[in-house]
């Protein structure tokens, strides 16, 4: 990307792959955490949301699948 500021331009590399790598692993994360939580809710509620922990996994595992995409 260039940016022209005044008589000079500022050439700035952006890597966009790098920062779309982390926004996935960010986001199983998250979804990791949500899942245990859910299930340890289960102990207090003793209702288990099976389609919400259904959708949760499939999500990690499409992220997942993704994140491997970009490593190669």
């Amino acid at each position: 990307m260039k940016i022209k500021i005044g008589n000079r331009q500022l050439i700035i590399w952006v890597n966009r792959t790098k920062d779309h790598k982390e926004y996935i692993w960010n986001n199983i994360y998250l979804l990791r955490q949500e899942i245990i939580e859910d299930v340890l809710s289960y102990n207090r509620s003793g209702v288990i949301p099976i389609k919400t922990l259904k959708h949760k996994a499939d999500l990690v595992k499409k992220y997942s699948q993704r994140l491997k995409l970009l490593e190669m």
